[in-house]
């Protein structure tokens, strides 16, 4: 049997859709009899693929980083930071496969594969198709308000959460595989899935009050720092329904290995962005695209993590 690994961005609604839409895809036309490996993977310094053994029998990689080692033979990805270090465009525009896709402007990664692989003659089913709709709408916030933003009705909106928020026991390499396979309504209530999506929903009220008194004001950014409550979440789209008057929140949050930055610009503000925040990010080791994005560190890299956010609200309000 023929192994593929593909590689996607972790705890991302948009990275999980886009690697169970690959996999079908490659399991109706490459290779039936195929045992895929879904490998999750979070920004970082250097060469995020170092240590990483491209060992399978074909390797993909989708929403994250161009990987140039020629064993990748798919990419696809929508982050104008895609190129890390910058010299790596030279190579993907130097030897460009036609199985190598690039698209800043897609609004998500899943449905610029979709459309890709229905001009390759690829139907996809329809329970993936659905996901890649939501795909569009939540990786480019394409909501009418925060609340709406925010709301825990529709099982992707769930599911997106609980990606997002921790998936206590689960990998989400086997939610890619049910993916895969499943709707995103058939996902929603699955044994191993429901605990946890009821356990998400009956903790908003809760969440709503932490975010409501960490919110520090710094100018134009609201600043929610919860690096000393391990395994807090980071507040995502509450941040702009409790201070709809921020034009930028930057949140903080770790785990016992690794602390996550992560700086947005306010979707439904009227004052002008002034900055690229995938380039800001890019510039501390992290990457994302104009209007959201991330940086990575080590849990023990606390001083650093203080001095990056420092660093970062003073650019957004310079």
């Amino acid at each position: 049997m023929a192994r593929l690994k593909v590689f996607f961005h972790d705890a991302c609604f948009d990275g999980t859709t886009s690697a169970a839409l690959f996999s079908a895809f490659y399991r109706d036309t490459v290779a039936r009899d195929v045992a895929i490996e879904p490998v999750g993977m979070t920004h970082k310094d250097g060469n995020p693929f170092d240590g990483l053994p491209l060992d399978a029998d074909d390797h993909a990689c989708v929403d994250f980083r161009f990987c140039a080692d020629p064993k990748m033979r798919w990419w696809f990805d929508h982050h104008p930071t895609a190129f890390q270090p910058p010299s790596l465009r030279e190579i993907f525009e130097r030897d460009h496969l036609d199985t190598w896709v690039f698209d800043p402007k897609a609004p998500s990664c899943a449905g610029l594969i979709l459309r890709t692989l229905e001009g390759w003659g690829w139907h996809a089913p329809e329970g993936l198709r659905a996901a890649v709709r939501w795909a569009d709408t939540i990786d480019a916030a394409q909501f009418s308000s925060a609340e709406e933003a925010i709301a825990l009705v529709e099982p992707a909106q769930r599911l997106a959460a609980w990606l997002a928020h921790g998936r206590s026991g689960l990998d989400t390499a086997r939610y890619v595989e049910w993916l895969s396979h499943s709707s995103l309504e058939e996902l929603a209530v699955r044994p191993e899935l429901a605990p946890q999506l009821q356990a998400i929903a009956d903790e908003r009220s809760r969440e709503l009050e932490a975010v409501q008194h960490l919110g520090i004001w710094h100018g134009e950014v609201v600043l929610f720092d919860r690096m000393d409550d391990l395994g807090a979440r980071s507040p995502g789209f509450l941040g702009y329904q409790l201070f709809p008057s921020a034009l930028y929140n930057v949140s903080a949050t770790r785990t016992p290995t690794t602390i996550k930055i992560s700086v947005g610009v306010n979707p439904w503000t009227s004052k002008p962005r002034r900055h690229d925040i995938g380039d800001l990010c890019a510039r501390f080791g992290g990457g994302g695209h104009a209007v959201v994005g991330g940086v990575t560190l080590r849990a023990d890299e606390l001083p650093r993590a203080h001095d990056t956010i420092r660093a970062m609200i003073a650019e957004l309000n310079r």
